[in-house]
């Protein structure tokens, strides 16, 4: 679905910058993720990424986190910059839905479980 692709590009884009992401490149995100006040810019800059879209795209994102639209993108922005920092959204989950494919793990991440 398209709005795979959204989350995809709106992790890669705001997190990591950058379509496939090496072992590297997260490391190094994930530590400067563990610093609150750097979690928070990037929380910001995603959320008005996601407010940005669609009002079709808002809703269909927001039926996949469990949110109401009104919500959903500081929602699940924060959902994804805690699951990188966490390393419970891994490297390669964050490849695979930037190819296109939601992993399981991806998806719960997104869900907040």
């Amino acid at each position: 679905m398209k709005f795979h692709r959204l989350i995809a590009a709106g992790a890669a884009a705001t997190i990591l910058a950058g379509c496939g992401v090496s072992e590297g490149r997260y490391k190094e995100v994930q530590g400067q993720l563990a610093k609150p006040e750097k979690q928070k810019i990037e929380v910001g800059n995603c959320t008005i990424m996601f407010g940005n879209q669609s009002a079709k795209m808002r809703q269909n994102m927001a039926v996949l986190a469990g949110t109401s639209v009104a919500v959903m993108p500081t929602v699940i922005c924060k959902r994804i910059i805690q699951g990188v920092a966490s390393g419970k959204l891994t490297r390669e989950d964050i490849n695979s839905v930037t190819n296109g494919v939601m992993t399981p793990n991806a998806l719960k991440i997104i869900q907040g479980r």
